[in-house]
């Protein structure tokens, strides 16, 4: 973990970080869900019946899953998880309005 990453965390306190997680928890959920369910049932079921192992895959499996997998969108994900934890500590940031 670098310096910088430790040091936000010790700023935001661990309710801090418990509503990162939950906001990236969020994030990732709806990502998820936003591919249809066919693609969804199929990914788990390829990646279950190969045990996390590409070599238990065919050729064609595993071109399937990289289809799959790229349909993700990851760097979007990423992005979003990014923002929504950015928003999240900057909520818990914010100075108590003295009014």
């Amino acid at each position: 973990m670098t310096a910088m990453l430790r040091s936000a965390i010790r700023k935001i306190g661990p309710l801090g970080s418990a509503m990162v997680a939950f906001q990236v928890a969020t994030t990732t959920r709806q990502h998820w869900h936003s591919i249809p369910s066919e693609d969804r049932a199929r990914l788990q079921r390829l990646l279950r019946s190969s045990h996390g192992r590409p070599s238990r895959l065919s050729k064609a499996e595993r071109r399937e899953v990289r289809k799959l997998v790229r349909a993700l969108d990851l760097p979007r994900l990423v992005r979003n998880s990014a923002l929504s934890a950015a928003g999240a500590s900057r909520e818990l940031r914010k100075p108590a309005d003295p009014h």
